[in-house]
């Protein structure tokens, strides 16, 4: 089955480095047309300058999702450059510092929501009516393991991706009928930059290597295919919701993990 991916306007958060890099590349690849959101202009344009090599077209936005206006801007830029909004794809998150539960302050909780909750909420809100104008629209977000299984050492995060995991399948309640479908990816641990940098800090500061701190990580959270993801394997799944090979699927809370989750 075709995806039905060409000509689609997608808007994707958090899109220059890592799974939202990946998700941009192969989503220009079946001939999507792209609105790109991420903070830092240099890296965005990195990203966008790969996407444009597929023959699409590509518009940056330079924003962060923490800003209240941030949603409703994007949206307003994808509607004067394209017309409508057919797919939007919320990356944009962070699981912050390790902490201990009671160690976080009020400000750790209402950072991690507005991150990796709030900003979701916004954002979405701003792209459903273009697409419920039209009477299609698929909205995948990307929640985590951890929305399902708590880390104690990433509370708000957790918190907020499990939030999320709810608020895609409400969304789906009530708009599916109308042709806006919703879906979550549940990505594992995937070996990103972030990763990268996050084991890299973790080596210097226990006074080991990262790959040894990696092996511990695997030692805690095992992975049954024993090993961790990759950007390509998320970004596979969140362009199949995205598609018309998807056309019966919403509500669903899909997980790309290797066997991470013992059960959703």
């Amino acid at each position: 089955m075709e995806l039905g991916l060409h000509d689609r306007v997608t808007v994707v958060t958090g899109a220059s480095r890592g799974i939202g890099r990946q998700i941009a590349l192969d989503f220009a690849r079946e001939g999507a047309h792209l609105v790109l959101v991420a903070r830092t202009e240099e890296t965005l344009a990195t990203t966008v300058h790969e996407a444009e090599a597929h023959g699409v077209r590509v518009v940056p936005v330079v924003a962060d999702v923490l800003d209240r206006d941030a949603g409703r801007l994007v949206a307003e830029r994808a509607i004067e450059e394209f017309g409508r909004i057919d797919v939007l794809v919320n990356n944009a998150g962070g699981s912050g510092d390790a902490v201990r539960l009671h160690k976080l302050t009020n400000d750790d909780w209402q950072h991690g929501f507005e991150l990796n909750f709030f900003s979701s909420v916004r954002v979405t809100s701003a792209c459903l009516p273009s697409m419920l104008e039209r009477g299609w629209g698929r909205v995948v977000s990307l929640s985590s393991t951890y929305g399902v299984e708590p880390g104690p050492y990433f509370g708000p995060y957790s918190a907020a991706k499990a939030a999320l995991l709810n608020y895609s399948k409400n969304l789906s309640r009530a708009f599916s009928a109308q042709g806006v479908l919703a879906n979550c990816v549940i990505p594992g641990v995937t070996i990103t930059e972030a990763i990268r940098d996050t084991a890299h800090a973790a080596a210097v500061a226990q006074g080991t290597s990262p790959d040894d701190v990696m092996a511990k990580m695997m030692q805690q959270d095992p992975v049954s295919i024993g090993r961790f993801g990759d950007p390509q394997e998320v970004a596979a799944a969140v362009v199949f919701l995205a598609s018309e090979a998807a056309s019966w699927i919403t509500g669903a809370s899909l997980a790309v993990d290797g066997g991470t989750l013992r059960s959703i």
